[in-house]
């Protein structure tokens, strides 16, 4: 596999794990707090992207360290 062909598949998946963790946020912070809406679009996203992050650095953990193993 082509390593931009790749690159171009983990920046899809990462795009839209975002999407989906962003309109999780969003709808249960508008289920929660209903009364002050105001500034929930941007809390949703910072939580949305946090929540990528976390998810990025267990992924990593996660990992084998490479080489060496032969």
């Amino acid at each position: 596999m082509k390593p931009y062909l790749f690159a171009v598949g983990v920046v899809l998946m990462l795009s839209f794990s975002l999407a989906g963790l962003v309109w999780t946020a969003a709808m249960a912070l508008r289920r929660l707090f209903p009364e002050c809406w105001r500034l929930g679009p941007l809390t949703a996203l910072a939580i949305g992207t946090t929540l990528l992050v976390i998810l990025i650095t267990v992924l990593s953990w996660s990992v084998p360290p490479g080489g060496g193993v032969a």
